[in-house]
């Protein structure tokens, strides 16, 4: 079977489809197949790091009220905690927990 791209007004015969007035998506197109691409990264990532993103984000709006500007500048390098950093602490945390929790890796005795 063969499918034959006919210009608008173009007579149609019996035995072979026709797809007429076929266009193809354009920029608004490829915006869009680019946003669904970010949103499924998006959705990815939250599901890998979601608890690490919501857990330092928690403590960084935390952090002013429990620990004074000295011992964070002392801690941190800066009279204020910054977020990056945190997500940073936190990251690392969690791979070195996932590595402990590991059964293959730590057999029981």
């Amino acid at each position: 079977m063969q499918v034959e791209i006919l210009p608008p007004g173009a007579a149609v015969g019996d035995d072979t489809p026709r797809i007429a007035d076929v266009r193809a998506p354009g920029w608004l197109g490829a915006a869009l197949a680019l946003l669904t691409m970010t949103a499924a990264f998006g959705v990815g990532f939250l599901a890998l790091f979601g608890r690490t993103l919501l857990a330092s984000l928690l403590v960084t709006l935390a952090w002013p009220w429990v620990f004074s500007s000295q011992f964070t500048a002392w801690v941190f390098g800066a009279e204020r905690v910054v977020f990056w950093k945190i997500l940073t602490l936190f990251l690392i945390v969690d791979v070195i927990v996932r590595l402990f929790f590991r059964r293959e890796l730590w057999p029981k005795k």
